[in-house]
């Protein structure tokens, strides 16, 4: 099943958004990894927060899959 084939346009703009801004993420994240030893205090914090959101756009893409499995059971 293609990922959100029965979203509303709305729905599907927002998972392509949030793929995008994981992709976005997970170049940083690898970025801050590949440093991991000479990171200051501060990147530590980035790459913290960076790993947030990415659990966070995950979860979301995860509901949006979810909520796409839901409406094509109903069609």
């Amino acid at each position: 099943m293609e990922d959100g084939q029965f979203l509303s346009q709305e729905d599907k703009k927002k998972m392509e958004s949030l793929k995008k801004e994981l992709s976005q993420l997970k170049a940083e994240h690898k970025e801050f990894a590949s440093r991991k030893s000479g990171l200051s205090s501060e990147d530590k914090e980035k790459w913290r927060l960076n790993s947030q959101r990415t659990n966070q756009v995950y979860i979301e893409i995860k509901d949006l899959r979810f909520k796409n499995v839901l409406e094509a059971g109903k069609g």
